[in-house]
């Protein structure tokens, strides 16, 4: 991986979390025409700040898998590591999956990296955990994510989706509801951001559970 990185520190009750990022964006963009190449995955995202406290402050991960899609910089699924959980990054962007492995690392954790594209995702393994931020916003792109839930999330297992209150997003999670038999616990909440110039953001988080089935 040959880009520029700054550092910086992400903070949680009790606990700080260091990552680098991409010192410019700007400078990886290559041809707008397609969407495959804008580097969306070089952003820390609001939705992924808020996905990480959630995950921070509401889950127990210890020696649960976690896939993590999407994974850009790899801060939800870095919180999962250094919650001990056994953490896969995905992404179809080479550089992320690096990066993310990166960033776990230099917080003392652990992880393992898969590069994949949703449209023809090759892996088998199944997980207790699949988490996403703010990748579930293209229409055409969402039925392979389903699919990928369907084939790699464990019977028992939980989904965490968060964005910035995207139509197709809520669409998305309330066919997976529908169709796979999920209950939801969903929080909404803004995401402040000093340095941008909106200075805060809306964020809805969406926790999938599959329902209990009674006897």
């Amino acid at each position: 991986m040959n880009i520029e990185l700054k550092r910086i520190k992400f903070t949680l009750p009790g606990r700080e979390i260091t990552l680098d990022v991409v010192a410019d964006v700007e400078a990886l963009i290559t041809d707008l025409s397609d969407a495959d190449k804008v580097p969306c995955w070089a952003e820390l995202w609001p939705a992924a700040r808020s996905l990480a406290r959630y995950i921070w402050e509401h889950t127990r991960l210890h020696g649960q898998s976690v896939l993590e899609i999407g994974c850009g910089l790899g801060l939800p699924g870095t919180v999962c590591a250094v919650k001990c959980g056994v953490v896969t990054f995905s992404d179809y962007n080479s550089d992320a999956v690096e990066l993310s492995l990166h960033n776990a690392a230099i917080n003392g954790a652990v992880a393992k990296g898969h590069l994949g594209d949703w449209r023809k995702f090759v892996l088998d393994d199944k997980f207790d955990w699949i988490i996403g931020s703010d990748v579930f916003y293209d229409p055409k792109l969402n039925p392979y994510v389903k699919a990928l839930i369907e084939k790699n999330l464990k019977a028992d297992g939980q989904v965490l989706i968060s964005h910035q209150r995207r139509e197709h997003t809520y669409n998305f999670v309330k066919h997976l509801k529908k169709e796979m038999g999920f209950a939801e616990i969903r929080i909404d909440k803004i995401e402040t951001d000093e340095e941008s110039v909106y200075h805060s953001f809306s964020i809805s988080i969406h926790h999938l559970i599959k329902k209990l089935k009674h006897a």
